[in-house]
C-alpha cells in the first residue's frame, strides 16, 4: 500500500481510506445477459477464414490418404477478430418448463423473463494483419475504427471518409441490428495447459472492455453493457462465451488494467501484472488472474437472419481481405434476379449487403436493406424488388 501514499505514521482510519480507493476484485456470478445465441453459420465461416492455405491441397485432383493427412497437419492458423451484430431480446428463463394451463391462467403468470443476445451476423473487418506469423490477432484494425472517441453521424461522415466499421454499423442499423459483442480466435496450446483451461486471457479482456466501453458511449450505459466476448479455437472451431465483469470494465476505463506486452515467445497473459495494488480476497495484490474478470455465459446455437442461411458457402460470399463480392456470388445474384423473390433470399447475407453498399447509392442501399429486413423476418408476401432497384443491382453486378 506504500505506492498509494501510505506511510508508517498514518492512522488506521487513514489507511482504511486509502484502501477504499483500491479496486476490489471478486468473482461475478451473473451479467446483464443470461445467454447468447451464436450464429453457427457465421462462426463456421469465421473459423474457416482462420485456416490459411486450407484450399491448397484441394487443387490437386489425386491425393493419397497420407498426403491428405499431411496437408491437414501443415495447415496453419491465422488468428482474426470479428464484430458481432444482432439484437437483445427477452424470453423465459426456463425454456423447457411446461406449465399446466387453465381457463383462468394468464399468458405470463409466474414466468420469469431474462435478456438474451441473438447474434444475427458476424462481420470481419477487412485488411487484418495478424502478427507473429498469425499468432496474435490484429485488434488495432477493430479498435482504431470502432473506438474512435466520438460517434460519427451523417453530417461528419460526409466531410470525413467513412470507415469500414462505421459503414457496417450504419447498414446493420437499417437491418435492425447493433454491435453486441466481438469474437476472436486463438491457436496456442497455452490456453489449455492445465485442467483449469481459460480461453480468454488478460489481453483479450482488455480489448473486449475497450469495445464495451465504446458501446456504452454509443448506446448508453444500460444498453451498452450488454456485450459478449466469444473465444474461438481456430484449429477446431470450439467456442465459449463470456461477459466481462463490471470491475474489469471499470479498471480498463481508469487505465488501471492495461494490455500485457506482446512477445514472440507467445508467453501466456492469463496473469496480469499491475502497477497499483488491488484487493483480492481481502489481500492487496499486484497480480491478477484473468478468470476473475470473466462472467461465464450460457451459449446456444442458431442460424442468424443475415448469415446467408444454412446453405451459405463455408468460405463466404465476399473476398476475405477486401470484402468485395466474389465473381460466383455476382453470377448467383444475377441469376436470382431473374427469378423474382429468389433474389431477396440470396441477399439475406450481411457481407453481401455491405459489398453492395459500396456499389450503389446510400438511398438505394437503405431501401434494399429495409426490403431484406422484412423478408428475413417472415414478411415474404408482398415484399418484392421494384424495377429501379432490380435494374440498379443488375447494372452494378455486370448483368
Amino acid at each position: 500500500a506504500l505506492s498509494r501514499g501510505v506511510s508508517r505514521g498514518m492512522s488506521y482510519g487513514d489507511i482504511s481510506r486509502v484502501r477504499s480507493t483500491m479496486h476490489v476484485v471478486e468473482p461475478q456470478a451473473t451479467g446483464p445477459l443470461t445467454r447468447v445465441y451464436v450464429c453457427q453459420v457465421g462462426a463456421a465461416k469465421f473459423q474457416n477464414h482462420c485456416i490459411v492455405n486450407n484450399n491448397a491441397a484441394k487443387k490437386k485432383s489425386k491425393q493419397t490418404t497420407s498426403s491428405k493427412k499431411k496437408a491437414e497437419q501443415t495447415a496453419g492458423v491465422e488468428n482474426r477478430v470479428a464484430l458481432l451484430f444482432g439484437t437483445i431480446n427477452k424470453e423465459r428463463v426456463d425454456q423447457n418448463r411446461k406449465k399446466a394451463r387453465t381457463s383462468l391462467s394468464t399468458a405470463r403468470e409466474d414466468e420469469k423473463m431474462c435478456e438474451v443476445a441473438k447474434v444475427q451476423a458476424v462481420w470481419e473487418p477487412p485488411l487484418q494483419k495478424p502478427t507473429s506469423n498469425g499468432k496474435h490477432y490484429d485488434e488495432a484494425r477493430l479498435l482504431s475504427t470502432y473506438c474512435a472517441g466520438e460517434i460519427r453521424n451523417a453530417s461528419t461522415s460526409a466531410s470525413k471518409k467513412e470507415s469500414p466499421t462505421d459503414r457496417a454499423i450504419r447498414v446493420a442499423g437499417w437491418l435492425g441490428m447493433h454491435p453486441l459483442g466481438w469474437m476472436f480466435s486463438y491457436a496456442d496450446d497455452g490456453r489449455h495447459e492445465d485442467g483449469d483451461a481459460l480461453p480468454v486471457h488478460g489481453r483479450d479482456a482488455v480489448v473486449g472492455a475497450k469495445l464495451q466501453i465504446e458501446s456504452m458511449k454509443r448506446r448508453g450505459r444500460e444498453e451498452g453493457c450488454k456485450f459478449v466476448t466469444l473465444a474461438l479455437d481456430g484449429r477446431i472451431g470450439a467456442t465459449e462465451a463470456f461477459q466481462l465483469s463490471d470491475v474489469c470494465v471499470q479498471m480498463v476505463a481508469e487505465n488501471v488494467l492495461s494490455p500485457p506486452a506482446l512477445d514472440e515467445a507467445l508467453k501466456s497473459t492469463r496473469f496480469v501484472e499491475l502497477e497499483d495494488p488491488i484487493v483480492i480476497s481481502g489481500e492487496e495484490m499486484k497480480r491478477l488472474d484473468s478468470v476473475l474478470l470473466l462472467v461465464n455465459t450460457a451459449m446456444l446455437s442458431h442460424v442468424g437472419l443475415y448469415s446467408g442461411g444454412s446453405n451459405a458457402p463455408i468460405g463466404g460470399n465476399v473476398k476475405r481481405a477486401s470484402g468485395a463480392l466474389l465473381v460466383k456470388t455476382r453470377k448467383r445474384i444475377l441469376a436470382a434476379l431473374e427469378q423474382g423473390n429468389e433474389a431477396l433470399k440470396e441477399l439475406c447475407d450481411f457481407d453481401i449487403l455491405l459489398a453492395l453498399d459500396m456499389l450503389i447509392g446510400r438511398e438505394e442501399s437503405e431501401q434494399l436493406c429495409l426490403l431484406v429486413r422484412k423478408y428475413a423476418r417472415g414478411q415474404k408476401k408482398g415484399t418484392v424488388l421494384d424495377g429501379h432497384l432490380k435494374l440498379t443491382l443488375q447494372s452494378v453486378l455486370g448483368g
